[in-house]
């Protein structure tokens, strides 16, 4: 199944968001003459499996170039994704960090957890021509952009309104806030580290930004008239919301539509993603245990930034540690992505597109 491609310009490290997906996925690697694997087999199984290519992948421009690479999969339990296993996890990310670079890919996106190393600063990876992104500059762009588009759908009126960002001193969060800070009537800023939220907010209202900040996210969801969702965690709970508030989840996995008491009163859409205008194919095409989205060649930014770079054979690292995304940087990511033809997706949850 190792999937050795003659020019490798680019390598995505991933990890799959629920046991559904994985035993739809692991029973389509598998020879078909097998028989199929339940859940629970798989289970006792997947977190011993290490990281490995699952498949080709080239992308097409709309100026004519195409890029070549891979996604590698990590097989982190999506069990597992709370801080008390971080070690665990950070080892099987260091794995597939390994595997990249043994493959020769000449940039490399980590996706969702795996973006933490690169997240906190870690400064693991033994030198080598291989080039490694967070890829959440063009996650950020595609939130920002998605938002400010679904706002005018709704005809919003963003200086009249709050904004929440719930993560918000994480690195995409950071990048939303510092985009979105004084063009809204006030910012309401939650995250789970105390410390950091009252610097990061102090900090704001230095620069006389109208903030209001807590680790209880219960006391800013009333306020808010947008909310902006970037935390990964599945024990975020949505009470009370403002009726037709406008809600981006953008989280991984993206899971805020069962947390909403009453869904049917607000307009929630699955942000931070890009759509390829002119397509992208996988080998072996595992399309249909792997592609859950309502349209057609839609994808994460973070997993679009190394597809844009190679595309621009910018092989760089364009996103690493937090806090360092500017709006500038965002802008140019997403007019590199314009360029090639890719854009942020349909408005769509999962009942299905807008």
């Amino acid at each position: 199944m190792d999937c050795q491609a003659p020019s490798l310009d680019f390598a995505i490290i991933g990890h799959q968001e629920n046991w559904q997906h994985i035993t739809a996925l692991i029973n389509d690697i598998r020879t078909p003459r097998l028989e199929k694997l339940p859940v629970e087999k798989i289970k006792s199984i997947f977190s011993f499996i290490p990281p490995r290519d699952v498949f080709k992948i080239n992308a097409k421009s709309k100026t004519g170039a195409e890029a070549n690479g891979v996604y590698i999969e990590t097989f982190i339990d999506p069990d597992m994704l709370d801080a008390q296993y971080i070690r665990t996890n950070i080892s099987k990310v260091m794995n597939a960090v390994a595997f990249a670079k043994k493959l020769g890919a000449k940039v490399v996106t980590m996706g969702g957890f795996t973006s933490i190393l690169l997240e906190g600063n870690f400064d693991s990876f033994s030198p080598g021509p291989s080039k490694f992104t967070t890829g959440n500059t063009l996650t950020a762009a595609f939130i920002v952009k998605g938002v400010e588009k679904a706002i005018t759908q709704y005809g919003i009126n963003l200086q009249e309104s709050n904004i929440l960002i719930v993560g918000a001193t994480g690195d995409i969060g950071m990048a939303c806030t510092n985009y979105f800070k004084g063009k809204t009537k006030k910012m309401l800023l939650c995250a789970r580290n105390k410390n950091r939220l009252q610097k990061f907010a102090l900090e704001l209202i230095k620069d006389n930004i109208l903030v209001n900040y807590s680790i209880v996210l219960d006391e800013l969801i009333p306020e808010a008239d947008i909310i902006i969702c970037v935390a990964s965690s599945t024990n975020i709970q949505m009470a009370n919301c403002k009726k037709n508030v406008l809600i981006c989840d953008a989280g991984y996995p993206k899971n805020l539509e069962t947390t909403i008491d009453n869904p049917a009163a607000v307009h929630l859409f699955h942000g931070g993603m890009g759509q390829v205008l002119n397509g992208y194919s996988i080998n072996p095409d595992y399309s249909k245990s792997m592609y859950h989205y309502e349209a057609p060649y839609i994808s994460h930014g973070c997993a679009l930034e190394a597809i844009v770079l190679a595309l621009e054979n910018k092989f760089e690292t364009y996103s690493t540690g937090r806090g360092n995304i500017t709006n500038d940087k965002m802008e140019e990511i997403y007019d590199l992505s314009l360029k090639h033809g890719i854009t942020v997706a349909p408005f769509y949850n999962t009942k299905g597109l807008w």
